[in-house]
């Protein structure tokens, strides 16, 4: 449904925001991040790059240094991490497979999947990280 990169994006945000909640250090490096939440060092790098220049996260160099959340949990939702690292946040193609599902050449699932898909992406929006948190 989202893409692996998306879901990484996630797992490292609610890492930072439970450290945060927990009242623990502000920065944390990459790769202890990786190996806490079981995911590739170097991919959640990349990961962390783009989330810092998107202005979700900051970094920090140094011996005391890391990333940490610049911004807060409860703004940060689902939809917009996603729409960060997804062309389409729940992707646009037939659940069927056919090449060309619209309104006016639908497949027999077509009116079902585009309700869901909307009902899906307003969940998204309203799902910020700090929900995530206290229903996880």
């Amino acid at each position: 449904m989202i893409s692996k990169t998306s879901g990484y994006a996630i797992q490292m945000l609610l890492y930072l925001a439970k450290k945060l909640e927990e009242g623990k250090d502000r920065y944390f490096f990459v790769h202890e991040i990786a190996k806490d939440i079981g995911v590739p060092r170097n991919f959640l790098s990349k990961i962390a790059v783009t989330l810092a220049k998107k202005g979700i996260i900051e970094s920090q160099k140094g011996p005391k240094g890391g990333i940490s959340l610049k911004v807060h949990p409860d703004k940060i939702t689902l939809y917009d991490i996603c729409s960060i690292f997804d062309e389409d946040v729940i992707r646009d193609i037939c659940i069927l497979g056919k090449d060309e599902c619209k309104d006016d050449s639908a497949c027999p699932i077509h009116r079902f999947w585009k309700y869901e898909k909307e009902r899906i992406i307003k969940n998204f929006k309203s799902m910020s990280i700090a929900k995530l948190i206290k229903i996880s």
